[in-house]
């Protein structure tokens, strides 16, 4: 239960993070999805960055636990272009849905009631995709470290910097 209760409360932090950033701004999305606003894509990066490298910390200190699942390769592809149709539809992703529904926009329930739905055909659906989509191109629990032989933090480093340095100082706002 006290699990549950931190997770929540993560969630609950992450998603006033992203409604004080901007991620649920109509105006906003827009200016990201035609690369002008930078702000949603620099609070990936550092969310992504830091959240990078504070799972490779807490993994040294043997307090996660790493769950690598298989690489999908088929199912990632067509998962994201199905993200990808549904954000620009939308203008929202999970994430963001979940805090606009919480505004109380319209749009982001809608939202939410298609991804519940797609949820649902997908399970529908599962048994004749995993044979079609997953399976042929299941590369199995493949790792950066199993690639290259060098440890997650060693990896994590470098790639939480570049994207906190992206964030930071490259990209920067584009109106015209």
């Amino acid at each position: 239960m006290q699990t549950l209760i931190i997770g929540f409360l993560i969630g609950c932090g992450f998603g006033a993070i992203l409604y004080m950033g901007g991620a649920t701004s109509y105006r906003r999305i827009l200016g990201t999805l035609l690369l002008k606003d930078m702000t949603i894509i620099k609070l990936m990066c550092t969310a992504i960055g830091v959240g990078t490298l504070g799972i490779y910390l807490l993994d040294l200190g043997g307090l996660a636990n790493m769950s690598i699942k298989p690489a999908y390769v088929g199912g990632v592809a067509v998962g994201g272009v199905v993200f990808g149709i549904g954000w620009a539809i939308s203008g929202y992703c999970p994430g963001t849905c979940v805090v606009g529904a919480a505004e109380g926009k319209s749009d982001a329930i809608f939202t939410i009631l298609g991804g519940l739905t797609g949820v649902f055909l997908f399970a529908l659906a599962f048994p004749y995709l995993e044979t079609a989509i997953l399976e042929p191109l299941n590369f199995g629990k493949i790792t950066l470290r199993d690639l290259t032989g060098i440890s997650g933090i060693y990896l994590a480093i470098p790639f939480s910097a570049m994207l906190l340095a992206l964030a930071f100082f490259v990209l920067k706002d584009r109106y015209e």
